[in-house]
């Protein structure tokens, strides 16, 4: 197998990234609203951006505390270490972790799986499925975290009718568990 890596790689999957996030947002935008979504105000927004943020930090340490107690896991994710050591060897892949990631992660996993799922199932059966996929998709050891967040994603984006509180609380929160992480 050939091993891609270097700066020309991550550039490429930075700017790759950031135009695939534009795309989607333009085709989020394009689609109009769902069911469920409603017009909002930028007011409503924070406040669920806020509390969205607050919940996921909470939640992402409460379970991993708990599965540390109860199965004596490891606390530390292998999928943010090796974030960390992309970030520190190439500093700009920090706006893919930052920015791009966490807007196609909700845009993918609420927007599209959760949403859709709502109506041939139900509310609380989507949530589920969109947050083992979430779950499954970041390859970590920490699986039950991972579930927990995007059931609480899900919440948000359900509670606060707008894909964009959900992306913004979950850009806060990957700011702030990775700001701690490098520090």
């Amino acid at each position: 197998m050939l091993s891609v890596t270097g700066s020309g790689y991550f550039v490429t999957l930075t700017i790759g990234s950031l135009i695939a996030t534009g795309i989607m947002i333009y085709l989020v935008k394009l689609s109009g609203r769902n069911e469920f979504e409603k017009k909002t105000t930028l007011n409503h927004d924070l406040q669920w951006i806020i509390i969205g943020t607050i919940g996921a930090i909470v939640l992402q340490y409460g379970i991993g505390f708990a599965d540390q107690l109860i199965f004596n896991a490891n606390t530390s994710s292998q999928n943010t270490l090796q974030l960390l050591l992309m970030v520190k060897a190439y500093p700009y892949y920090f706006i893919y972790v930052m920015i791009a990631a966490p807007i196609m992660e909700e845009i993918i996993f609420r927007r599209v799986f959760f949403a859709n799922l709502i109506k041939p199932t139900n509310v609380y059966i989507a949530a589920i499925i969109s947050a083992c996929l979430f779950a499954f998709m970041h390859q970590d050891t920490r699986f039950l975290v991972y579930v927990a967040m995007g059931l609480w994603f899900s919440f948000v984006y359900y509670k606060s009718k707008n894909i964009y509180a959900s992306a913004g609380s979950h850009l806060l929160m990957n700011a702030i568990v990775l700001t701690l992480a490098i520090a």
